[in-house]
C-alpha cells in the first residue's frame, strides 16, 4: 500500500456496478487500488441517479470502498434537492473524524461537481488534514443553469454559485476538467494555468459476448443486414437534449431516394413517443425501427451486429468548451465508424478518423454523412473502426486516466 495516504472521491451522485450510472469515481478507485493506493468513494445515499434504495452507511461494491451519507430525499428540482445538497456536504465535514479512521487519512481528495456545493466540505477537509484538494469539473456552473436550464443571470442561486466557482478556481490545487476546451473560460474566472488538467471521460474494454441475444432490436437487425441493407443504430437516451429526430428527419430524406439505409433506435427518454409518432407521420416505419432500453450486454451484441453508430446532441452554446459523451467511446471501442452529428469544441470524431461529421440543424447534412459511409466497402468501414478503437484506448482507457490523474496529484 502506499504510505502516503488514502484518496477520498467526494461525488454526489456516484454510481458504479448496481448502483447507479455515474460509476467514473468507481472505476478510478478500482484502478488506483491496482497501483497500491487506499480508496474510497463518498457520495450520498439519496439522489435521482440511483439505480436502486441504498441504506446510510459503509458498503463495499466489487471490492470498492463506498461510504453512504444520509442526506434529504428529493424529486424534481425543487427545493429538497437544494437541501440535499447542503445536507450532503455538512455531513461530510460531521463524519470526517469517523471517516478518517475508517478508510485512513486523506492525503488527496478530490470534489467532483455534478454540482459543486461540496467543494466547502473539500476546503474543511484539506485543512483538517493538510491534504491535496482536487476539484474535478464536471459541468461548468453557473452556465449551465443560465445556458440550459434558462435561469436568470441575476438570480441568487446563479450569483452565490459564480461566487463558489471562481473561489475553487482560485483555491484548489488543481483543477481537472471532463471537457477539453474549458481551460480559456477558467483562467478568466481566476484559474492558474499550470493547475489547469484535462482527464476525460473514461471506458473499459468489453468482455467477449454470445452472439446468442434475440431480442427483438436483433432480430429486425439480423433481418435488414441479411436483405443486404446498411444499418445504423442510436443506443442511449431519448431526451431533448440527444436530438434524436435529427436522424429522422435525415433518413425521410434518404427514403425518399428509395436508399438502402435503415436505422434501429434503442433507448428511454421522454421523446420516445414524440420520435414513434414522427416515423409514422413520414411514413418510414419501414426503414427505422424504436425499442425500449435494454441491458448493456444486449447493447454491446447488437451494436456488433450494425454497420455504424449514430451520435446528435441539440446545438447548445455549452457545448463551446467541447463535449465527452460515453455513447461515442462505446461505439469506437466496438470498431464502428460513426455519424457525428454535433457542433461542439471538438470533434474526437475527425480526431480519430472514425467516421464522418455532420450539422446537427440540417437534415441533408446528416443524409449526405450517412451516404459517405453506406458508400464505403465493409474493408473500408472496417479500418475506420479500427482507427476508432485505437484512438479511444489510448486516450480515454481507465487506466491511462488513473495513471495522469497520480502524476498530477504528486505534483505541488
Amino acid at each position: 500500500m502506499s504510505n502516503s495516504g488514502s484518496i477520498w472521491i467526494v461525488h454526489p451522485y456516484a454510481g458504479g456496478p448496481g448502483v447507479g450510472r455515474y460509476d467514473r469515481p468507481f472505476h478510478l478507485a478500482k484502478c488506483w487500488q491496482q497501483m497500491g493506493e487506499k480508496c474510497v468513494v463518498i457520495t450520498s445515499c439519496h439522489h435521482h441517479l440511483l439505480d436502486q434504495h441504498i441504506d446510510p452507511g459503509p458498503a463495499e461494491i466489487q471490492g470498492v470502498s463506498y461510504e453512504f451519507l444520509k442526506s434529504f430525499e428529493y424529486q424534481g428540482n425543487g427545493l429538497r434537492r437544494l437541501l440535499n445538497m447542503a445536507a450532503f456536504t455538512a455531513r461530510i465535514m460531521q463524519k470526517s473524524g469517523s471517516l478518517a479512521r475508517r478508510y485512513g487519512r486523506p492525503s488527496r481528495i478530490i470534489i467532483s461537481s455534478p454540482h459543486p456545493y461540496a467543494y466547502f466540505a473539500g476546503e474543511y477537509l484539506r485543512k483538517r488534514f493538510s491534504a491535496k484538494l482536487i476539484f474535478e469539473v464536471r459541468d461548468l456552473w453557473p452556465l449551465s443553469l443560465v445556458e440550459l436550464a434558462g435561469v436568470s443571470p441575476s438570480h441568487p442561486l446563479v450569483r452565490f454559485t459564480d461566487w463558489l466557482e471562481r473561489r475553487a478556481y482560485r483555491t484548489a490545487d488543481h483543477v481537472v476538467s471532463l471537457l477539453p476546451c474549458t481551460k480559456p473560460h477558467m483562467l478568466e474566472r481566476g484559474l492558474n494555468e499550470k493547475r489547469w488538467h484535462y482527464i476525460p471521460n473514461g471506458i473499459l474494454k468489453h468482455d467477449s459476448l454470445s452472439s446468442t441475444v434475440n431480442s427483438d432490436a436483433m432480430r429486425i437487425v439480423r433481418q435488414w443486414r441479411e436483405a443486404g441493407m446498411f444499418v445504423l443504430a442510436y443506443t442511449g437516451a431519448l431526451g431533448r437534449p440527444n436530438h434524436v429526430q435529427s436522424l429522422i428527419a435525415a433518413l425521410d430524406i434518404q427514403a425518399r431516394r428509395d436508399s438502402n439505409v435503415r436505422a434501429v433506435i434503442v433507448g428511454r427518454g421522454d421523446q420516445k413517443d414524440e420520435l414513434i409518432s414522427l416515423i409514422e407521420n413520414r411514413n418510414i416505419a419501414d426503414r427505422v425501427a424504436v425499442f425500449d432500453q435494454i441491458p448493456k450486454q444486449e447493447v454491446i451484441s447488437l451494436l456488433n451486429c450494425v454497420d455504424a453508430g449514430f451520435i446528435s446532441l441539440r446545438p447548445e452554446p455549452i457545448f463551446r468548451f467541447g463535449i465527452s459523451p460515453n455513447k461515442l467511446f462505446d461505439y469506437m471501442l466496438l470498431e464502428l465508424p460513426v455519424v457525428f452529428a454535433v457542433t461542439s469544441g471538438n470533434d474526437p470524431v475527425s480526431e480519430a478518423g472514425c467516421g464522418s461529421t455532420a450539422d446537427p440543424r440540417n437534415p441533408s447534412d446528416i443524409s449526405r454523412a450517412i451516404d459517405i459511409l453506406a458508400n464505403l466497402s465493409t474493408a473500408e468501414r472496417q479500418k475506420m473502426g479500427a482507427r476508432g478503437k485505437d484512438w479511444v484506448i489510448r486516450n480515454h482507457s481507465y487506466d491511462v486516466l488513473a495513471e495522469n490523474y497520480i502524476k498530477l496529484m504528486g505534483v505541488k
